[in-house]
């Protein structure tokens, strides 16, 4: 059986080692990913060199804004699509290619089935349709979720123009909201407060950058909670990124995200690079190997405390982290 063949089926239900599977992808990428193999050498790391799971060299997500730079393992002939990071009209945005979405999907199946995540009833959507914005990742992992639904076919609450659509949104049996924070604070603003039915829950991503008003996670949870009458320990936020395949999820009263057993978490320290002491905060990085096809290890530009070897305290985004954001060395390591 092939090395995806494995995942996927590990995905689907079946067993496997990550220990053993990152080194293996580790190889076939160090192998097939081009840009990715000249970082590794210039860094002195190799399949040959590397012992552990803790030492495979992660890229900066800025590297996948890069242009000219593909940071894939198969060739421009194979791509299918692309998925693409949010950001301002001016911005460069970071692109994540693939040839198809099997590990995507499955990543996405199976770490709702394995971390018991809630059956999914009567969806709302703050959201555009996968038709309005087909390159981003989270509106397919919505796309995703709601065919798993026990009445799929959800109401989809942001239009083409990215204009909410609340005229329609009267929930009458308990049922579960789905959007990002951002599209549903601004629901906060533009609708009296209701309650829920019981029952019903909230997942909500992505922090409240681009209002008038910035909310830190907490405040986002809490505001959630009294607009829609839902107990903040009923609130899920999910943790995932363009440059991952896999998502990490905390619900409201806990403390911690914890992703599935294809993840990994590392913390390293800002300044030396080197593993954050056990407690300290660090850069989080993240081995995923549902991304199989590019670079499964990513280093974020969050601060966060490792708990464990897939769980971990999210902090908050770097304030440094745009001026740090992808060196020069990098990019020339990038290049070969």
């Amino acid at each position: 059986m092939d090395l995806k063949s494995r995942l996927l089926e590990w995905m689907g239900g079946g067993k496997g080692d990550f220990a053993e599977l990152s080194q293996e992808v580790f190889r076939h990428q160090f192998s097939g990913n081009a840009a990715y193999r000249n970082y590794c050498e210039a860094l002195g790391k190799t399949p040959e060199t590397i012992t552990s799971w803790r030492e495979i060299p992660a890229i900066p997500t800025d590297a996948f804004k890069l242009l000219g730079v593909a940071l894939r393992g198969f060739p421009e002939s194979e791509v299918y699509g692309h998925f693409l990071t949010s950001g301002t009209t001016t911005e460069t945005k970071g692109k994540h290619e693939f040839r198809d979405l099997g590990l995507y999907e499955a990543s996405v199946r199976g770490t709702w089935q394995l971390l018991g995540l809630p059956e999914i009833r009567r969806p709302w959507f703050f959201s555009q349709r996968p038709a309005d914005n087909p390159h981003s990742s989270l509106v397919r992992m919505f796309e995703i979720l709601s065919r798993r639904a026990v009445f799929p076919g959800g109401l989809w609450l942001i239009d083409s123009e990215g204009k909410l659509q609340l005229e329609n949104f009267h929930p009458e049996q308990p049922t579960a909201l789905l959007g990002t924070s951002l599209a549903l604070l601004r629901a906060c603003d533009e609708m009296a407060p209701i309650e829920l039915p019981e029952g019903s829950w909230i997942f909500e991503t992505g922090g409240s950058k681009g209002l008038r008003k910035s909310f830190t996670p907490a405040e986002v949870c809490a505001r959630l909670s009294a607009h829609f009458g839902v107990p903040e320990s009923c609130i899920l936020n999910e943790y995932g990124m363009t440059e991952l395949f896999s998502q990490f999820y905390k619900w409201g009263d806990a403390q911690t995200h914890t992703g599935p057993p294809w993840t990994g978490v590392r913390v390293t320290d800002v300044h030396t690079g080197e593993a954050a002491a056990t407690g300290g905060i660090g850069y989080l990085e993240i081995i995923d190997l549902a991304n199989l096809d590019t670079v499964a290890a990513i280093r974020t530009q969050d601060l966060a405390i490792a708990v464990g070897d897939r769980e971990f305290i999210l902090i908050g985004r770097d304030p440094a982290a745009i001026a740090r954001g992808c060196s020069r060395g990098v990019e020339e390591g990038l290049g070969g």
